[in-house]
């Protein structure tokens, strides 16, 4: 899996999870609520990730291609701001190794 698609994965598990940030550490939930900003900051005004969010409103998952979409969204922002690329590297690099397995 690549960066990205890490990252586009935290971040739905983030935004679709609800009852997990009552169980997960603290640390974990920090880096992500970190990743969120970071991405959301970044694509704020984008519809993939528009529709990342109203899907989290209303459904268990993100559909594949929204989930796609994003993927996108994010490898273009990263390919024109090299800043935004090195940012979302570390983040990532902080969560892979305290994210479980399946989500990694």
């Amino acid at each position: 899996m690549t960066m990205v698609e890490l990252a586009v994965g935290w971040l739905a598990s983030h935004l679709f999870d609800r009852g997990r940030a009552q169980e997960a550490e603290p640390a974990i939930e920090e880096q992500l609520r970190g990743l969120a900003g970071l991405v959301q900051a970044r694509l704020e005004d984008d519809p993939a990730l528009q529709s990342l969010q109203r899907e989290a409103e209303s459904s268990p998952t993100p559909t594949v291609s929204t989930r796609r979409r994003v993927v996108q969204a994010l490898e273009d922002a990263v390919w024109t701001d090299p800043h935004f690329g090195e940012a979302l590297a570390a983040t990532v690099d902080r969560l892979r190794p305290v994210m479980p397995a399946a989500q990694r």
